[in-house]
């Protein structure tokens, strides 16, 4: 899905028995979550940007009022660019957190689903006592408990299941979810085998979730690597303005600033491809 329908998305759909159901494809954050992430996303940038740009204008070494402005609007403006290259990435990293969970807690309401079946009950009543599981393994906040009761309200009103699975699924944002979801419907007109597609879909799952769990688990090393790697330029810049004037004159002066924005640049082109890298499509 391309940023621009995530934000012409809405982030809450009316369902079929008039609820408020979420949308996983979009993730908007609280008003909480965007004040708390732009005050440490304009800090950290700031205070970098202070550590390539800053201590412009000093005379003698001393600071002057040119250098507190200058450092002023540096900080500004250098936390304001890194909010609006790392806001949506930030964004974006936890909305396919929230898809995840739900992943993984469906893979729990398939199973619960599956042994319910085949201890000979329906699919009405197997839901029902997914249910009732899922309330005892997660609290009743969690995603999967909301979506099952969601589920039971739609049959409850005299909406055929594989409608409401239907509808989960869209909104899922998860490709395992909808795709289970037609699968469902296509066997539960044509009388296949629920049994056998329930079970070997949460094995799926599962078999994914372990897969990424070990790919996470090997990478995780040139993960901690990049992470130092993109630091330690920041870090060495900071260590030689600090311990010697000379340096930072150098870092102040027209074709220090050059340099500086070159140096940034690639800083920036190494960090975007180190993180294309290292994602993983599932």
């Amino acid at each position: 899905m391309s940023k621009k329908n995530q934000i012409d998305e809405p982030q809450y759909f009316l369902s079929p028995i008039n609820n408020s159901v979420l949308n996983y494809r979009v993730y908007k954050m609280t008003a909480t979550e965007k004040l708390l992430y732009f005050a440490l996303i304009l800090s950290v940038g700031g205070a970098v940007g202070l550590i390539f740009y800053g201590g412009l204008f000093k005379k003698g070494g001393e600071a002057t009022a040119a250098t507190v402005i200058s450092n002023t609007i540096i900080f500004i403006a250098i936390g304001l660019i890194s909010v609006k290259l790392f806001m949506p990435i930030l964004n974006e990293s936890l909305r396919k957190k929230r898809i995840s969970k739900l992943k993984f807690q469906f893979r729990d309401f398939l199973s619960s689903l599956s042994n319910s079946m085949s201890s000979g009950m329906n699919v009405n009543d197997s839901i029902v006592n997914a249910c009732k599981d899922l309330e005892s393994q997660y609290s009743s906040e969690a995603y999967i408990v909301i979506e099952t009761k969601e589920i039971l309200g739609c049959v409850q009103n005299n909406i055929e299941v594989e409608e409401a699975l239907r509808l989960f699924g869209e909104r899922s944002g998860c490709e395992e979810i909808s795709n289970f979801a037609i699968v469902f419907s296509t066997c539960y007109r044509t009388g296949g085998n629920l049994k056998e597609i329930i079970a070997r879909t949460a094995d799926i799952i599962s078999e994914k979730i372990v897969i990424n769990d070990e790919i996470e688990t090997k990478i995780t090393s040139n993960k901690m690597q990049m992470l130092v790697m993109n630091v330690i330029p920041i870090f060495i810049a900071f260590m030689m303005k600090s311990m010697s004037s000379d340096f930072a004159e150098s870092f102040a002066s027209p074709l220090g600033i050059i340099m500086t924005t070159i140096a940034i640049g690639f800083f920036v082109v190494s960090y975007i491809l180190g993180q294309k890298i290292m994602n993983i499509k599932e």
